[in-house]
């Protein structure tokens, strides 16, 4: 990006930066407010050099209006860099965030109905089940359940929304270079600049389109996750069930209501404590249903699914 600002001479006076300035518009001509807006984008004053820009188009002087124009698009290339912290793109890790949270949906599923499946044949066969690894499952599903709800898809749809404004302040950026370019062919750098911001915006819409995709899948793989919760949830015991924490949200409960910690007012301080186990002990006990599914399952400390997937950072689930 050439920054060459273009400050037209024969304005001598000094003017103060100040945001209140738009009254005074009315008292300047048109090269005063070029000027102006010209000295402002010197000092980064990027929504006060747009305005005294804008204002200088306004009075219709054609011999100023490339130069202007000019200025205009580093004031808007400039607003667009600044929604992005400074950078000419996004962050690719957005993408990445969103994409690892949907594989560690994948690996809660696959461990969740995996349970299921245990839990039906033990019924089916009338024999006690043990539930261990199946709240285990829950656990882990729900942990990735409510950070996906709650923190990865709000993350990513301000993301989304953070690109939808970058590229249309860019997009301005470009057509004001274009102009000065189309008003003055000898303007190569704004030509040269227009060409940045064209590849920077093909650049941008890619990334915004990574990042939409893997949005829709997380919110795809959220529905799926939550109805495999509820599935399993319909074949644990009640009073097998994680205590509930009540702080989650009425649709986080997933229809098992909010349970009492043990040992609260009357509640017996034993009741329960089958579900409670070490994560060694919860491993061991899902290492003996490899054979009769054929893989390994998670705990709650380790990483789901076939093939390893799990979620970004920690992956511990709450204490239950």
């Amino acid at each position: 990006m050439r920054s060459s600002i273009i400050l037209l001479l024969g304005f001598t006076t000094a003017f103060a930066v100040d945001n209140g300035a738009q009254a005074e518009f009315s008292e300047l001509d048109a090269r005063e407010l070029h000027n102006l807006g010209t000295q402002r984008l010197a000092d980064k004053e990027l929504s006060g050099s747009e305005e005294a820009l804008r204002a200088s188009l306004a009075r219709d002087q054609d011999k100023l209006r490339p130069d202007t124009l000019h200025n205009l698009g580093h004031v808007r290339f400039g607003k667009g860099r600044a929604m992005l912290g400074g950078k000419t793109k996004g962050e690719v890790t957005d993408v990445s965030i969103a994409r690892s949270y949907v594989e560690a949906a994948d690996a809660d599923i696959s461990d969740i109905e995996d349970m299921i499946k245990y839990l039906d044949k033990a019924k089916a066969e009338k024999r006690e089940p043990d539930y261990v690894p199946a709240i285990s499952a829950l656990s882990s599903g729900i942990n990735t359940y409510r950070t996906m709800k709650k923190t990865s898809i709000p993350e990513a749809d301000k993301q989304l929304n953070q690109r939808g404004s970058v590229n249309s302040t860019w997009t301005r950026s470009l057509g004001d270079f274009r102009g000065a370019v189309e008003l003055n062919a000898a303007d190569t750098d704004a030509k040269t600049n227009a060409d940045r911001i064209e590849e920077l915006l093909r650049q941008l819409r890619r990334e915004t389109e990574s990042l939409q995709e893997a949005q829709s899948d997380q919110r795809k793989k959220l529905e799926e996750l939550r109805k495999a919760i509820t599935e399993l949830i319909k074949r644990i015991p009640p009073e097998k069930l994680p205590e509930g924490e009540g702080d989650g949200d009425e649709d986080d409960d997933f229809g098992q209501g909010k349970k009492p910690r043990t040992g609260s007012g009357n509640q017996p301080s034993d009741e329960g404590n089958e579900g409670k186990m070490t994560d060694q002990e919860a491993r061991s006990t899902l290492e003996s249903l490899r054979d009769e599914f054929g893989r390994k399952m998670s705990t709650t400390g380790g990483k789901g699914g076939q093939g390893g997937a799990g979620k970004p950072g920690d992956r511990k689930g709450k204490d239950y």
